[in-house]
């Protein structure tokens, strides 16, 4: 199955996204936004701390041994992490969220100098292991402020929301209007690079409507574009009624958070799903497969995600029914003098899944080698 029907991938996305926020969104809270109200809800700040570390962590364990089950060993876990480029920035997003827990908790003396490039390391390793990180140069770093800023904003707010039940007025109004300054900034660049990485992700306009990156980009921007309005009201109606003491206003702000989830559930299913290919494309790196030997179909499909080549396979007969057993097939992968090969055997009646692990980016050469000696050949762009 392509990639972005995977849904373990997607949710494991989505609570990656959730995670992170949580964590990088009470640090920054803590620091610099509401430093009072944090201080005086220190427990429920804790428990969204380490629910955010937590639930990052353990996506991101699941993501590497799903990955290995996908290759159909998960003892190669170790040398998935070491060998791989993939692997390797998983390994670090490791280090990097034990890194940030230590520092909130207060063990280091070093947390102002420390807290910010750990913050934006983690991050980085979200754009390098994302749409962004296979196309490279600019929209790595369009996709890092675009993470950056999202996170001083919706991430500060899921913690304001935590913190305000028996917080004290004036440390809640403080970090309110401190949110409220870092708002506007934050929705505007957040709001530039999202229309930057659309537009080099789409191609073209009519692939927003036509295509399913661009009908779940959609429902992105719808929830986003609730966000930013229910922020300009709590900016421009509900704030001056705080200072005037007319409103309590927390039912507002938990609105804006609850829907913030949802815009990162909607981020995990729009990051597993495969932009339009671009016209210019030589090599492809998905080619269906649908190919008729006499009373055998050959229905499945050829994709390279993260540094892998995947391959699934169904033969049919000629009324389109699952064989009740396959043969082995034989499946080689050569870019220049790398060669790689396997032999899938059914997981079930006549489907076969097969991942192969490229170490190169690049053009490779895949040749499906299947019964009756029939030989099926495809160029398969490979990358980072």
């Amino acid at each position: 199955m392509p990639h972005e029907h995977d849904n373990t991938q997607s949710i494991l996305r989505a609570v990656l996204y959730a995670g992170v926020f949580l964590l990088l969104g009470a640090g920054v809270f803590a620091r610099y936004v509401g430093p009072e109200a944090a201080r005086s809800q220190r427990w429920r700040l804790w428990y969204l701390l380490s629910g955010g570390f937590l639930l990052a962590l353990g996506s991101t364990l699941y993501g590497i041994y799903h990955v290995t089950w996908m290759l159909g060993d998960t003892s190669l876990m170790g040398s998935y992490l070491l060998e791989t480029g993939q692997g390797n920035l998983l390994l670090i997003r490791l280090l990097l969220l034990l890194g940030l827990l230590v520092l909130s908790m207060g063990w280091s003396g070093l947390d102002r100098w420390l807290y910010a490039p750990l913050a934006l390391g983690l991050l980085l390793t979200l754009s390098l292991t994302s749409h962004a990180g296979a196309a490279g140069g600019l929209q790595v770093w369009a996709d890092l402020v675009h993470l950056a800023f999202a996170v001083v904003w919706a991430g500060c707010v899921l913690a304001l929301a935590v913190v305000w039940p028996g917080t004290r007025y004036e440390a809640v109004m403080r970090a309110i209007r401190r949110l409220s300054a870092l708002g506007l900034g934050s929705v505007l660049l957040v709001t530039l690079m999202g229309v930057y990485l659309s537009w080099a992700r789409l191609g073209e306009i009519a692939n927003l409507w036509t295509t399913p990156y661009g009908q779940r980009l959609l429902l992105k921007l719808a929830l986003v574009a609730l966000v930013v309005g229910l922020a300009a009201l709590n900016r421009l109606w509900l704030l001056p009624r705080l200072e005037a003491k007319r409103v309590r206003g927390l039912r507002t702000v938990s609105l804006e958070a609850a829907v913030i989830v949802g815009v990162l559930g909607v981020s995990g299913l729009l990051a597993t799903t495969e932009p339009p290919p671009a016209t210019n494309q030589a090599t492809p790196t998905a080619i269906r497969i649908n190919e008729t030997d006499g009373d055998r179909q050959y229905i499945g499909q050829l994709f390279s995600q993260a540094g892998l080549i995947h391959l699934y396979l169904d033969i049919r007969d000629a009324e389109g029914n699952l064989l009740e057993g396959g043969p082995p097939l034989r499946l080689r992968a050569e870019l220049g003098t790398e060669v790689l090969e396997d032999a899938p055997i059914p997981y079930y009646k006549s489907q076969y899944h097969s991942a192969l692990v490229a170490r190169k980016p690049g053009d490779w050469q895949v040749a499906l080698e299947l019964p009756r000696k029939l030989t099926l050949e495809f160029a398969l762009g490979v990358k980072p």
